[in-house]
């Protein structure tokens, strides 16, 4: 068998790995990565499919329907930040976790994962029980704050749907990305309470989020604007509580 037999025998395919309970996309460009990331989530209860192309992650994403993607910075087609923005646009898919597993952990680079959408940033390499843990704990995070409950809330001319996880201002819909959703969620599940910040990043964003206070200011912003200004209150040096 020739060399380039074996190196097409030995490459890894676009999907492996049995049933999970958890289905996870995890896309990169480098196939050892790829293989690296397989041998890692072997020992977690997930079932993978694997894309190398910034662009087939798009069409995957719609056609395998995953709990979670997992990428790269680095790809070809469209790198991951371009990706991660163009899930977290597209109603279809913005509440899709998006975990980024790269080598490329550099401040900036992380602040604009972030900033895009990104659910958390996993630095490479780090042991796989780690990883495991932490995919773990934000797809509990993720889907169980939206299976716990079919109650619609409703504050003034604000309606919650959590079961279908929609957002009604005077009857319309508004367009909340999965981070703004889970943090509106938290406020009024005890209105008039005020949440400290160092509590709102441990519920929505966890406890090894790096970007700190300014992502929560990025969305209690976000948020006034969609709901009006007056809903959200700032307590000064201590957190945020919802009133109506």
């Amino acid at each position: 068998m020739t060399e380039g037999g074996n190196q097409q025998d030995n490459e890894l395919k676009p999907t492996d790995m049995s049933q999970g309970k958890y289905h996870l996309l995890v896309a990169a460009k480098n196939a050892e990565l790829l293989q690296d990331t397989a041998n890692s989530l072997k020992k977690g209860d997930f079932k993978v499919t694997f894309a190398e192309n910034g662009k087939d992650v798009l069409s995957l994403v719609k056609k395998e329907n995953p709990d979670m993607l997992l990428l790269d910075v680095d790809m070809d087609g469209l790198d991951g930040i371009e990706v991660c923005w163009e899930i977290k646009s597209d109603p279809s898919t913005q509440f899709l976790p998006v975990v980024f597993y790269s080598e490329r952990g550099e401040d900036f680079t992380q602040i604009a994962a972030y900033e895009a959408g990104a659910d958390d940033f996993i630095i490479r390499p780090s042991r796989s029980r780690l990883v495991i843990a932490k995919l773990n704990a934000i797809l509990r995070r993720c889907y169980e704050m939206t299976e716990t409950t079919s109650q619609i809330k409703k504050f003034g001319n604000i309606e919650i749907d959590e079961e279908q996880i929609m957002v009604y201002k005077k009857g319309q819909s508004l367009k909340l990305s999965k981070k703004e959703f889970q943090l509106l969620t938290l406020l009024t599940s005890k209105p008039g309470k005020v949440f400290r910040r160092n509590n709102i990043l441990a519920k929505i964003w966890g406890d090894d989020i790096i970007v700190g206070d300014r992502n929560i200011d990025t969305h209690i912003k976000k948020l006034r604007k969609k709901l009006g200004k007056d809903y959200i209150q700032t307590v000064r040096g201590i957190g945020y509580k919802f009133q109506f």
